[in-house]
């Protein structure tokens, strides 16, 4: 028998492991400027995320128009994750009430996902092909004298399983037990989720959706302040010169 010989299987394994090396967004950008110098340090990778400008959280957004943010709100987060409740921002009297804003828990994006947004980091969308992650945001909305405030806060959880999924190593053992319940077969029986594990917030994701945030309103509030063109003096609202 050819030992040379690579069976079908194996280059098949091989051929998977490249795409997902290759696949856009599945390591950080950070990796392609080592150079000949080698990986930077963590330290200094965290000094640099450190370092990097950050929007506050809460963020003011100098905004009278209720309706016009809410607009921009709804379609920037739509882009990340899908929404689950919204309690409008309203005028009760005269007094303006807080805006609520709460996305459905969805599973985060893995490496087979590029075009998704909801991972930052090349880590974030690793540990997401790998386990089992859910993100839900929370956004509130609260009036102020210059405008509105936007909170927006990121919760992120771990499926807690009692075993890996698809393991093989014990499935099949059974136990010396004086009980007389016989253990059932497991074979395509799903495993029992023990619940969610709470990793904290998503820092990093809560700020790229205000940066998204910002940018759209930015655009959003200079396109509205332009006033219309005309094409003659007699003519304020751009309509062509008929010659009367």
């Amino acid at each position: 028998m050819n030992q040379n010989f690579v069976s079908p299987l194996t280059a098949c394994f091989v051929a998977l492991f490249c795409c997902a090396i290759l696949q856009s967004g599945c390591i950080s950008t950070s990796v392609w400027n080592w150079g000949d110098n080698g990986p930077p340090r963590e330290e200094e990778l965290a000094r640099l995320a450190a370092d990097a400008p950050r929007i506050e959280n809460p963020m003011t957004v100098p905004i009278r128009d209720r309706d016009f943010l809410w607009s921009i709100l709804v379609n920037t987060i739509e882009d990340y994750f899908p929404i689950q409740s919204e309690e409008r921002i309203q005028l009760v009297g005269n007094t303006l009430t807080e805006g609520y804003l709460k996305t459905a828990p969805s599973d985060a994006a893995t490496m087979f996902e590029p075009w998704r947004k909801d991972n930052v980091t090349g880590f974030d969308q690793l540990h997401a092909t790998l386990q089992t992650i859910q993100r839900q945001a929370e956004v509130y909305v609260r009036p102020t004298r210059d405008g509105f405030r936007l909170e927006i806060i990121v919760h992120k959880i771990l499926e807690d399983l009692p075993r890996p999924e698809y393991s093989t190593i014990g499935g099949a053992t059974l136990r010396h037990s004086a009980s007389h319940t016989r253990p059932q077969q497991a074979n395509g029986i799903k495993q029992t989720r023990l619940g969610w594990i709470p990793q904290g917030r998503d820092v990093a994701l809560e700020q790229a959706i205000l940066q998204d945030l910002q940018q759209r309103m930015t655009e959003a509030t200079i396109s509205s302040a332009s006033p219309p063109t005309a094409n003659n003096e007699n003519s304020t609202l751009g309509l062509p010169n008929l010659g009367l």
